[in-house]
């Protein structure tokens, strides 16, 4: 019964921590697109969002679909990584935010055109 509140504690978390990271932030009347910062190296983005550019569009890979094949390869790769409880919280947290995720109105576009 403890193992099911911690996860539902977690997936609570992971929901309202990946909304946070990812609604757009209006300061000073300008509208930053989140909070992360922008890392990218050379066409591949790897925050605030993981993506390929493209000459003409960007293909994203949205955070509900690797998630759960981080959580997945844990699993296959790892014996006994159930029984750990900070497995436990990052699956709890990945399921919230995967769950945030679906939210989005877009969350099945993949290829979205660059902006010039």
């Amino acid at each position: 019964m403890q193992t099911f509140f911690l996860f539902v504690i977690t997936l609570i978390v992971g929901f309202y921590a990946s909304k946070y990271f990812t609604t757009p932030v209006v300061r000073n009347g300008k509208k930053r697109p989140n909070r992360l910062p922008a890392i990218r190296i050379w066409r591949l983005e790897v925050l605030p969002r993981f993506g390929f550019h493209t000459n003409e569009s960007i293909i994203l890979l949205h955070h509900w679909v690797y998630l759960p094949v981080v959580i997945i390869g844990a699993l296959v790769l790892y014996d006994n990584v159930v029984h750990l409880t900070t497995f436990k919280l990052a699956t709890g947290v990945s399921v919230g935010s995967v769950l945030q995720g679906l939210t989005y109105p877009d969350r099945f576009k993949f290829k979205h055109p660059r902006k010039k």
